[in-house]
């Protein structure tokens, strides 16, 4: 069996980009690898099924109860601008792997592939893998579309551990995410002036990760926020938009806006966008807004990470993080928001199934306390920023827990995840099925 080392570098050269917008949809191959070449040879089953577009994998080993089922995606966000080394070949520096998805999340599922041959010796329960193509468009396709793969094989899990998470802490708890498409029809105008161009970078604290959801807006300066309040303390009208647009839960590193200064007395005309100007103008509102959540320690996040220019419109991708499982909520927010900044467009808001929250006294989140505490790395769950495939076995009320390795520039240039780490995840999966094995 190769090591997790070996089995990381082989699935960070597979390209899995996801990103629909730009209809880029990851390859299979990559399944193929891990159900045939890793799992088929040490005598699992596989189930392979495609939904729209998106490929998933469920593997597994029957042999009674318990079943614990391991998560994990393989796909991965588009790779950026400013990466130091090639993105999909991994690169190792010292006690870092680089590489797009090393963190998030091929290196932990090199962990829970080269764990399969130690739970194909075990005389009891059962060990189920799923492994989608499709976390980073939201899931619906991939572990949304499980479930029923799973209830008609007689696999439903009694419990789920998920490597979707970064820092060898126990996650518990996670809010839902939502994505609103804002089509602003487009509203040309000329005005007399003089016509100039002004960039704005985004600002993490710390360097931590670009991912949208660990956003915190009192620490962290978005882009769209610096451009908002200049454009309109100066009363400019906006031209154009450019930027390092990646991907709706991605945070743009710099926007660049073309802008009218009105003059009279010029005797120049340029054109400007009416309604790309209001919006730009009511971006800052979406520091500080007032949807109905859940308590949660990230609050609400709700960031403008995606832009495209059409040819009739444009289109504003807004991400959005909450404890609430309430789209009507979130459509109303949109809908006053659109009539508040006076601006004509079209809404569009998608919705997952709901946060994550697994008890603190379940036997699931008890145990994995057990074992991280004899590990000296935890000593009590954690609510995460990021939303995850979890959310569809929360859903079912299946206990749900998630722990995965160090690791940093999430969703950024110059991915990695620290080496010695993933022993540390492998170690943790291990004792974790052993121990929930042994109180059964």
């Amino acid at each position: 069996m190769l090591t997790h080392i070996d089995i990381l570098k082989k699935l960070v050269s597979f390209p899995t980009v996801n990103n629909p917008i730009e209809n880029n949809f990851p390859s299979n191959e990559i399944l193929t690898f891990i159900g045939e070449e890793l799992l088929g040879s040490l005598g699992y089953q596989n189930i392979y099924y495609e939904a729209s577009g998106y490929s998933s994998l469920i593997s597994y080993m029957k042999r009674g109860f318990p079943k614990i089922l391991f998560l994990g995606h393989c796909d991965v966000v588009p790779e950026g601008p400013d990466w130091k080394t090639n993105p999909f070949e991994m690169t190792i520096k010292g006690e870092k792997a680089f590489g797009r998805g090393t963190a998030d999340m091929k290196g932990a599922v090199s962990t829970m592939l080269s764990l399969a041959e130690d739970f194909a010796k075990l005389e009891v329960g059962t060990i189920i893998y799923l492994i989608n193509l499709d976390e980073e468009s939201g899931g619906k396709y991939g572990a949304g579309k499980a479930i029923e793969y799973l209830e008609k094989n007689d696999l439903t899990p009694d419990f789920v551990i998920n490597g979707d998470a970064n820092g060898l802490q126990v996650v518990n708890k996670r809010r839902n995410s939502y994505v609103a498409n804002i089509k602003l029809k487009k509203a040309m105008h000329k005005i007399r002036g003089r016509k100039e161009t002004k960039t704005f970078s985004t600002e993490i604290a710390g360097n931590r990760t670009m991912h949208a959801a660990y956003f915190m807006k009192d620490i962290d300066t978005h882009c769209v926020d610096k451009a908002s309040d200049f454009l309109r303390k100066n009363e400019f009208l906006v031209h154009s938009l450019e930027g390092t647009f990646v991907k709706n839960n991605v945070l743009p590193s710099e926007i660049r806006i073309e802008f009218i200064i009105p003059d009279i007395e010029s005797k120049q005309e340029y054109e400007y966008d009416e309604n790309l100007t209001k919006f730009l103008y009511s971006a800052f509102k979406f520091k500080d807004i007032d949807i109905p959540s859940g308590p949660s320690d990230y609050g609400i996040n709700l960031t403008f990470n995606y832009y495209l220019d059409e040819a009739d419109y444009h289109l504003c991708q807004m991400d959005l993080r909450i404890m609430s499982r309430s789209i009507d909520d979130v459509r109303k927010y949109f809908e006053d928001f659109i009539v508040d900044s006076e601006i004509e467009a079209e809404i569009e808001t998608k919705g997952s199934i709901g946060p994550v929250h697994t008890d603190k006294d379940s036997k699931l989140v008890k145990t994995s306390l057990e074992v991280a505490k004899e590990m000296d790395i935890s000593s009590y769950p954690i609510e995460m920023g990021g939303a995850t495939d979890s959310r569809w076995f929360s859903a079912k009320e299946i206990p749900s827990i998630e722990f995965g390795p160090l690791g940093g520039n999430v969703h950024g240039s110059n991915e990695y995840v620290e080496l010695s780490s993933l022993d540390v995840v492998r170690d943790f999966y291990l004792q974790l099925v052993t121990r929930l094995l042994e109180s059964e």
